[in-house]
C-alpha cells in the first residue's frame, strides 16, 4: 500500500509539519492567488501522511486520537490557515474508511487517495437496484480540486417519495463518488480562507453502489477502536476547531514579533513597552489558552467515555460548547492583535491581516459559531439538541 503510517505517533507528524513549514510559508501568497493549495504542496502533505490522520490502522493509517489530531492540524494552521483547513478536511474524511467494508475502503484509500465533499444534505439519492441514482448540488467543498473522491450527503427517495426514519425525520445517506463523475463549479471568491478552494460541485444522475454509501451523520463502524466509538459528527466538530486555534496563536506571535521593533506614531517607546500592548497580549494569550484547554478537556472526557461504552449527550454537548467557545474566542484574539498592530497590521508581510480574514471565515462555519452555545445549553437543560448534526 502507498499509505503506511500505522506506526507514526503525533510527534512524527509534528516533525513532518516542522519540516514542511518553510515551504508553506514560501507559498502563502501563491496559495492566496490560486485560491487553492499548489499541487506540489498537496503532494508533499499527502506523502507526509497529513491527509490520513484518521485512517484505520488496518489500512495502514495512524488512527490518531482526537486530541492528537487537533494538535497536528493546529500546527499546520499556524503556518497557514488554508493549508490547515484543507488538511483538516482531508484528514477527517479519512475517518470514513472506518465505516465502509474493508474491500471498499481499500479501493478508495489504498493508494493514499484524498477525499473532500460536503455534509449538507442538498442532494437527492433515488434507491435503485444495487445502489442509488444521485443528483444534486453542494456548496463549500474545501480542497475539492486536490481530491480523488468526493462525498455528498443526500436525502433518500423511493421513487418520488422521500424516505423517512422511524422517528419521522428524513433519511440521509452519504454518497461517495470518483472525482471524474463530479462537476466543479468555480464559486470560491471570498475574503478569508481563499486558498481552500471551497467550490460548489454538481452531480447529474450518477450511480453510486450501496457499498459506497453510509449513514449521513454516522453509521455503525466496521473498524474497532475508541476513535470509531466516538460520534462521527461530534469529533468532526472538534477537528474544525483546531484550525482557528492555530491561526489565533500565529496572530499573537506576529504581534509579539512586531512589538519588538515598532514604535507607535507620536511615541519613542516600542510597542512592547506600552502597558496597553502588554495588557492586550496578556489577555489574548489567556483567552486562547482557556478556550484551547476547554476543547482538550471536553475531548478527553468524550474519549474516556467512548472507551468505556456509549457516549452520552452530555459529553457531546460539552464538545459542541467548546467548539463554539474556540470559534468566538479566536475571532476576538485575532481582532485584538490586529487592532494592537496599528497601520502595520494592514500589510501582508505582517500576517495579521490574513489571520483576521482567515479566522473570520473559519468562524462562519456553524460548528464554530455561537449557535453551539444554544445547542450545548439545551443539553444542559435536559432537552434534546434539536439537530442530527450534533
Amino acid at each position: 500500500m502507498h499509505v503506511a503510517f500505522a506506526d507514526w505517533s503525533v510527534g512524527d507528524f509534528l516533525g513532518a509539519i516542522h519540516d514542511l513549514t518553510p515551504t508553506i510559508l514560501e507559498q502563502r501568497q501563491e496559495i492566496e492567488r490560486q485560491r487553492r493549495l499548489p499541487v506540489t504542496l498537496v503532494e508533499s502533505m499527502r506523502h507526509a501522511g497529513l491527509f490520513s490522520l484518521w485512517l484505520p490502522r488496518a489500512l495502514g493509517g495512524p488512527q490518531l486520537s482526537v486530541a492528537d489530531f487537533i494538535r497536528t492540524v493546529e500546527a499546520i494552521s499556524r503556518a497557514d490557515g488554508a493549508a490547515g483547513w484543507c488538511a483538516m478536511i482531508h484528514a477527517s474524511s479519512s475517518l470514513i474508511a472506518g465505516y465502509l467494508t474493508e474491500p471498499v475502503a481499500r479501493e478508495i484509500y489504498g493508494d493514499g487517495a484524498v477525499m473532500a465533499g460536503a455534509v449538507g444534505p442538498t442532494g437527492r439519492a433515488v434507491a435503485v437496484s444495487g445502489g442509488y441514482r444521485v443528483t444534486g448540488r453542494w456548496a463549500f467543498a474545501s480542497g475539492i480540486e486536490n481530491s480523488d473522491w468526493i462525498l455528498g450527503n443526500c436525502l433518500v427517495f423511493d421513487g418520488d417519495v422521500r424516505r423517512n426514519s422511524p422517528e419521522g425525520g428524513p433519511v440521509v445517506r452519504m454518497m461517495i463518488l470518483p472525482k471524474h463523475e463530479v462537476e466543479i463549479i468555480d464559486t470560491w471568491h471570498v475574503s478569508g480562507l481563499r486558498g481552500t478552494g471551497s467550490h460548489d460541485f454538481r452531480v447529474a444522475d450518477a450511480f453510486v453502489p450501496e457499498e459506497r454509501s453510509m449513514g449521513g451523520f454516522g453509521d455503525t463502524p466496521t473498524q474497532p477502536g475508541t476513535l470509531f466509538a466516538c460520534p462521527l459528527i461530534t469529533i468532526f466538530g472538534a477537528a474544525l476547531a483546531a484550525v482557528p486555534l492555530g491561526i489565533a496563536r500565529t496572530a499573537i506571535d506576529e504581534l509579539i514579533s512586531l512589538a519588538q521593533s515598532k514604535t507607535a506614531t507620536g511615541s519613542t517607546s516600542l510597542l512592547r513597552d506600552k502597558p496597553t500592548i502588554q495588557t492586550e497580549v496578556g489577555r489574548a494569550d489567556a483567552l486562547l489558552r482557556s478556550a484551547r484547554g476547554l476543547l482538550f478537556d471536553s475531548v478527553r472526557e468524550l474519549w474516556d467515555e467512548a472507551e468505556a461504552g456509549p457516549v452520552s449527550l452530555e459529553k457531546r454537548g460539552a464538545v459542541r460548547l467548546a467548539c463554539a467557545q474556540v470559534g468566538v474566542v479566536c475571532k476576538e484574539v485575532c481582532a485584538r492583535m490586529f487592532d494592537a498592530g496599528g497601520g502595520s497590521a494592514l500589510y501582508e508581510d505582517a500576517r495579521l491581516e490574513r489571520c483576521l480574514r482567515d479566522v473570520q471565515a473559519a468562524g462562519q462555519h456553524i460548528t464554530l459559531s455561537a449557535t453551539g452555545f444554544e445547542l450545548g445549553g439545551r443539553v444542559l437543560l435536559g432537552l434534546e439538541p434539536g439537530t442530527p448534526r450534533f
